[in-house]
């Protein structure tokens, strides 16, 4: 054997497998690499074989055998004896050095000596690999079919090959330690959202397939703000931690429990109906009800609710089966908390709720336009879109319908979406044909804003249409987005935020429903609102001395603030000259037309 043209030749074999070893992506497929390139690397190295796990444990086997002479690893147990303990395996995972021997004349190998020269294997190169401090270590045996074949060509490739897989088996934990905490909540211990999401759609799946029912049970903390604001985020972080244990205590072990978010924990309840599941849910809630923690001498208690929804009578999707156990878990809030509520119990919300799928699934969700007319000129001078459900039969549902269903399941987001892009394309028609420039009030809910990729759909949208119309519509763009008081109502920097794309843009804002019963004069102040639709239960009422007066006051205000008055539900003449006398500027209602679904 040529020394200098062998080691040559190992050299550039290990060199070129250090990058499969970078490709390992857990510490097994790292290990296994290695084995593989180092019986690669010569014709002499005829075995090679690994061992991943805890250097001290009782018993340690290969776990992966790679080369021509594999047989001799069959049954292979190197225990904590004090034959094996002197072996060249523990030696070497105790000192953390590599260890040479010659299987021929050293002693250590023990009853494994005779087979391994019937094998022909000459001489023996093990090798640590890992950190010494850590307790999760890898060992690779080298055997070569040559006499003193390591000490001809050198251990110095073969060590410098073991550090870099040390490096890339490192890496390797570390990716594995970072999806682990990319998959679990760092306070409770449970998998997070984003994990527990792929678990919903796998049950999901199976349960199609096998035709058998699955659960979900939403739960939120009662009233958790209450015990942050009063005892600290610590106590709160010491009560999550007790409620995650208890559910997993009550809990079957064949379900799954998940931190959906903030103090909302999501459970899966497989093979399991709605009857079963409201049993479990029952006596889940009963658990935390007694559940406590202690602190400076008091026990301090939360409570739970808990909305359910099953497979298949509660929902089609994943995504509609967690809105439906949403919508369960509101009904639980509202009517008391601390209770159970099963979805069924909201069945004709969830009727509505696919009357509104199916409708945008296949072009039934349409905008109704009804005028906006300057009261003094009596011009047309806006138009708002206002959302229409066409039935299967071709029958127009006014949004009064179904907006409730869709605001409790969350799918308020998907019907603004599509009334917004239809009132663009429409706005954009109309100018690019030489009609006149007049303003478009479109619904934007706060689910809405929610939603970012929708958000980015509809900039692109509002761009196309921009370059339709042929010309340079300025800063200010005929799109008005009306937003309700109950929508503002919150952290004013995050309204802000949410809505300064919009504005940026040059998209204009309209509070409605103002005088609906929250009238907050902070959001006129601190917002670039430009208009003030008035709540039209007032205006049904103008003929009211005293609600005369307080529409003059909200006039007044508003001409104070540069803002255009929008007088909502004006139904005959004389409510329109009262108005006008008044001051206020526009107005919508019977009296200037009905809502018109334009043809498509």
């Amino acid at each position: 054997m040529e020394s200098i043209q062998e080691q040559l030749l190992i050299n550039q074999a290990l060199l070129a497998a250090t990058q499969s070893l970078a490709q390992g992506s857990t510490p097994d497929e790292v290990l296994k690499a290695a084995c593989n390139a180092l019986v690669a690397s010569s014709k002499h190295i005829c075995l090679a074989w690994m061992y991943l796990g805890n250097p001290d444990s009782e018993t340690i086997s290969p776990s992966y055998t790679v080369g021509r002479a594999s047989e001799y690893t069959e049954n292979l147990i190197i225990d904590l004896s004090p034959e094996a303990m002197q072996g060249p395996g523990r030696r070497s995972l105790a000192s953390n050095q590599p260890v040479l021997v010659d299987v021929r004349s050293d002693q250590t190998f023990g009853i494994w000596r005779e087979r391994a020269i019937q094998y022909d294997l000459q001489e023996a190169l093990t090798l640590p690999i890992g950190n010494p401090n850590e307790t999760y270590r890898g060992l690779i045996v080298i055997f070569a079919d040559s006499p003193a074949y390591f000490k001809q060509v050198g251990i110095e490739a073969f060590v410098a090959f073991s550090q870099l897989a040390t490096v890339a088996l490192q890496q390797a934990n570390l990716k594995l330690m970072l999806e682990k905490m990319a998959s679990f909540d760092h306070t409770t211990g449970l998998m997070n959202r984003r994990a527990f999401t792929e678990i919903i759609h796998r049950e999901y799946a199976q349960s199609k397939r096998s035709g058998k029912p699955f659960s979900l049970l939403l739960m939120d903390l009662d009233r958790f703000k209450l015990i942050n604001d009063n005892y600290g985020h610590e106590t709160g972080d010491r009560i999550l931690r007790g409620i995650s244990e208890t559910s997993r205590s009550t809990l079957r072990s064949c379900d799954w429990i998940g931190r959906w978010g903030g103090e909302e924990f999501l459970a899966i309840l497989p093979d399991t109906d709605e009857a079963e599941a409201q049993a479990i849910a029952e006596r889940l809630r009963e658990s935390v009800d007694q559940f406590s923690i202690e602190l400076n001498g008091q026990l301090i208690k939360a409570t739970m609710s808990i909305g359910i929804s099953s497979f298949p009578q509660d929902g089609e999707t994943p995504d509609f089966l967690i809105r439906a156990a949403d919508a369960a878990l509101y009904e639980a809030k509202k009517t008391g908390r601390n209770r159970v509520v099963a979805a069924k119990e909201k069945h004709e919300i969830y009727s509505i709720a696919s009357k509104i799928n199916n409708a945008i699934a296949n072009n039934r969700l349409v905008p109704a336009y009804q005028v906006i007319v300057d009261l003094k000129t009596r011009e047309t001078v806006a138009e708002e879109a206002l959302a229409r459900l066409i039935d299967e039969n071709g029958k127009p549902i006014e949004a009064m319908q179904f907006i409730s269903a869709a605001t409790e399941l969350q799918l308020t987001h998907l019907i603004d979406s599509e009334i917004i892009k239809r009132t663009m394309n429409r706005c954009a028609g109309n100018i690019a044909a030489g009609g006149e420039r007049i303003a478009h009030f479109v619904n934007l809910s706060g689910d809405f804003l929610l939603h970012q990729e929708l958000i980015q759909e509809l900039f692109i949208e509002a761009q196309a249409a921009c370059l339709t119309c042929g010309i340079d519509l300025g800063p200010v763009k005929p799109l008005v987005l009306e937003i309700t008081e109950r929508q503002l109502l919150g952290d004013m920097n995050a309204v802000k935020a949410k809505l300064a794309p919009f504005l940026d843009f040059g998209m204009r804002l309209a509070v409605d429903d103002f005088g609906s019963g929250y009238s907050s004069f902070q959001y006129l102040a601190e917002l670039p609102v430009s208009f003030l639709k008035i709540e039209g239960s007032l205006i049904k009422q103008i003929r009211d001395n005293r609600i005369r007066k307080i529409i003059g006051r909200i006039d007044d205000i508003a001409k104070d603030l540069n803002l255009i008055t929008v007088a909502e539900f004006v139904e005959d003449a004389d409510t329109a000259n009262i108005l006008c006398d008044i001051g206020i500027d526009w107005a919508q209602g019977y009296y200037f037309g009905r809502p018109v679904i334009a043809p498509c």
